[in-house]
């Protein structure tokens, strides 16, 4: 089977309404995961920190990446993605946080980490991204997607267990102060900013349904399109791109 074949698609069990951190309907936002690997653009051997249920793994499988750590502390998330992952010899599915594959590799192993929306769940995410640095080849990538603005912090933020929001200031300082040359930071995904505010502020919703994912996926594409050509100042999520000084 090749590497590509082996990448899980939709209709997984990770539509099982039971996984934790709004992870349930991540089957319905493929084309959300597809533009995540693309503007990664993740070479070499690429670690997934906090890799959920396997969504953001496949789909960087299926946009080439032929080495790949899947790395998540949860157990029973873990073991999804060893039974997800099980015919795909290039996926190490790893339970356990960043100091703990750091510990387990050593420095220096990793070309490039993607992590999406994993930092505004660390209480520490200073010392999480000093220790990415540290994983991190000279030279390596860095790809960084976090929820953005304090003030659209609601009910959604706090039944998946997001410690915060991030200012484009704010997650600037953090990977500069952790070692890291900026690429690209960017304020992304305008469309959703008023839906997540009614839901998460005003009807203090825990959680959104599946309808609402299909929804936006399908209409994702072109809004991410428009992005590219006319950078917004706003939007409910930051995608930052930096590397390792040689």
């Amino acid at each position: 089977m090749s590497s590509l074949g082996s990448a899980p698609r939709a209709g997984s069990a990770e539509t099982s309404p039971e996984l934790p951190y709004g992870l349930s309907h991540r089957d319905a936002i493929q084309n959300y995961y597809a533009w995540q690997a693309e503007v990664f653009a993740a070479t070499g051997k690429v670690l997934d920190h906090g890799a959920g249920s396997g969504t953001l793994a496949g789909a960087l499988l299926r946009a080439g990446v032929r080495e790949l750590v899947a790395l998540e502390p949860e157990t029973k998330l873990a073991a999804l993605m060893r039974d997800k992952f099980a015919h795909a010899p290039q996926v190490e599915v790893f339970q356990g946080a960043i100091d703990d594959y750091l510990a387990h590799a050593g420095p220096e192993a990793i070309d490039t980490v993607v992590s999406s929306n994993v930092l505004e769940h660390i209480v520490d995410d200073a010392a999480c991204l000093r220790s990415v640095f540290c994983l991190l080849r000279a030279g390596g990538k860095l790809g960084v997607y976090v929820p953005a603005r304090q003030e659209l912090f609601g009910s959604l933020d706090r039944s998946v267990g997001h410690v915060r929001r991030y200012a484009l200031p704010e997650l600037r300082r953090k990977i500069v102060a952790a070692g890291f040359v900026i690429d690209e930071l960017r304020y992304t995904n305008l469309v959703s900013v008023v839906p997540w505010l009614v839901a998460g502020r005003v009807l203090k919703r825990e959680a959104l349904g599946g309808e609402s994912h299909q929804l936006f996926d399908r209409l994702f594409p072109f809004f991410a399109a428009l992005e590219k050509r006319l950078r917004v100042p706003y939007g409910l999520n930051l995608l930052a791109l930096a590397h390792k000084p040689k």
